[in-house]
């Protein structure tokens, strides 16, 4: 069951004093109902070596058996803990690989599982099993009190509908949470918790279950501009991780940042990403090497899609369909909206010549697992997309930590000069294209474009001429681009990055 505080308990553990002197290595890896060997072994060198999240684009890159290796050599005469956090699925010869490697460990070394599902615990054989069951009303309460209440002083007053809040909390930890952090950042006393009990929200028969009510109280209680944001989330899958910097920088493409002052957009996209913390959105927030990554809870993840019908995720695979249509509606391919798009394409799958509907798309990212990307199909894309915002077509992005086995990415070797139609543009990654040599030089009246990411385009000879137009810049990034030898002069125009 989820909500009951499994990864909560989980992160006690790894936090507690006398286990901390006990393990060498606490490692604690993200799963998920996708139980991928090659996504898990990247995240394991992440946290044994301290890197940042954004290297997972570039360990994407290294074969799984370099990769277990330079675990084992890791953990070799190491005590460790590995922590596997919220696995749905799992996949038995990937089980038995991962185990092997972690028996080169010292003696001692553990395995830590939390799962929602008892067949998982089963099947892993785990020597021990603690199922965590829902809690009293008493203890609803109790949380429910000591998050919500901003005054002492005021907990006889609210005692009788602070106990009816928590009867509704149906003995989930996290509901008490939720709904202790919505009270108490609408800090209004007495009448703030009789306002959150008297909701129309709780008689809503299209609102079933409590744990929706108080996640859509919860939601419907944020500013306006900070719900677009966590709105815009829904375009993610489950158990998504998301650095910050990377987060804010989607929101900005978004235009959900506005400032007076342009400078001060990553301020207004920290403010925005504290309230969504304290409004308890994200499941755990970590430092990878210094960078700060995100989780969302699974259970707001599912409020918030049901809250973004103009969301669209879709998969597509048959390699016939070569014209896709947003506008459609059968039992192969269901479309609710065209504003966000993100295209799962299977192997041996090809990228769509034609998207009927895209001149409505602000978002399209591509994860692919081995796709041809014609340069004809990119034509045609900008040709329709002038409010494109943002276009993701990178082998190395996290998405391919989340969807379906580690794959080979896209194969692109061509960017077209029609890339100019996209005025609007924002964000482009292009990064992990290994085999793209050159960028049109129609790349630099992208005037509005803010995200560049080269990364890992081991090929790419040279940037274009006029990057100095892109004044809008404020990140690009060139790692692991080994074939360029100089940058354009006009690069040190550009001020903001």
């Amino acid at each position: 069951m989820e909500g009951t505080g499994k990864t909560y308990l989980a992160r006690c553990i790894c936090t507690d004093c006398q286990v901390l002197e006990i393990f060498d290595n606490i490692i604690w890896v993200n799963v998920s109902d996708d139980f991928d060997l090659g996504k898990i072994a990247r995240k394991i060198i992440l946290s044994l070596e301290g890197l940042e999240h954004d290297s997972l684009r570039l360990l994407t890159l290294v074969p799984l058996q370099s990769l277990l290796d330079r675990i084992q050599r890791k953990i070799v005469n190491k005590k460790s803990l590995l922590v596997l956090d919220g696995v749905g699925r799992y996949d038995c010869d990937d089980w038995e690989a991962l185990r092997a490697v972690f028996q080169h460990g010292m003696s001692g070394s553990g395995i830590l599982v939390t799962t929602h599902e008892h067949s998982v615990a089963g099947a892993m054989e785990s020597s021990y099993k603690f199922c965590l069951r829902k809690l009293s009303d008493e203890l609803c309460w109790m949380i429910l009190r000591e998050v919500g209440l901003n005054d002492d002083t005021l907990e006889y007053a609210v005692e009788d509908i602070g106990r009816e809040l928590a009867r509704r909390c149906e003995g989930l930890p996290f509901a008490a949470k939720v709904l202790g952090d919505a009270i108490r950042h609408y800090d209004f006393g007495i009448r703030g918790w009789d306002v959150f009990l008297r909701n129309c929200i709780w008689k809503s028969p299209r609102i079933p279950k409590y744990m929706s009510k108080i996640l859509s109280l919860s939601y419907c209680n944020l500013p306006l501009s900070v719900r677009r944001c966590l709105s815009y989330w829904a375009i993610f899958p489950k158990s998504f991780e998301i650095s910050k910097t990377l987060l804010v920088q989607h929101w900005m493409a978004q235009g959900c940042l506005y400032s007076s002052d342009n400078l001060e957009m990553e301020l207004k996209g920290e403010e925005y990403f504290k309230c969504l913390e304290a409004h308890s959105c994200f499941q755990y927030c970590t430092r990878d090497g210094g960078m700060l990554t995100c989780k969302m809870h699974s259970l707001v993840h599912d409020c918030v899609q049901s809250l973004s019908p103009y969301d669209l995720m879709m998969r597509f695979e048959s390699v016939k369909q070569l014209t896709l249509n947003l506008s459609s509606w059968t039992e192969e391919v269901k479309v609710v909206g065209t504003h966000h798009l993100v295209m799962m394409i299977a192997q041996g799958a090809g990228f769509p010549m034609d998207i009927s509907g895209a001149e409505k798309l602000r978002t399209l990212v591509a994860v692919t697992q081995g796709c041809l990307i014609t340069s004809q199909a990119l034509s045609n894309l900008f040709k329709q997309s002038k409010h494109l915002r943002l276009l993701d077509l990178s082998l190395t992005s996290g998405w391919h930590n989340c969807f379906g086995p580690s794959g080979q990415g896209n194969i692109l070797d061509e960017i077209p000069v029609e890339i100019c139609r996209l005025i609007n543009l924002r964000y482009l990654s292009l990064a992990g294209s290994k085999v793209l040599k050159i960028l049109p030089e129609t790349l630099c009246d992208l005037h509005n474009l803010q995200s560049l990411d080269l990364t890992g385009c081991s090929s790419l000879r040279k940037l274009p001429d006029g990057m100095g137009k892109l004044m809008n810049l404020r990140y690009f990034y060139t790692w692991c681009c080994s074939s360029i030898t100089s940058y354009p002069k006009g690069i040190s125009c550009l001020t903001s990055l």
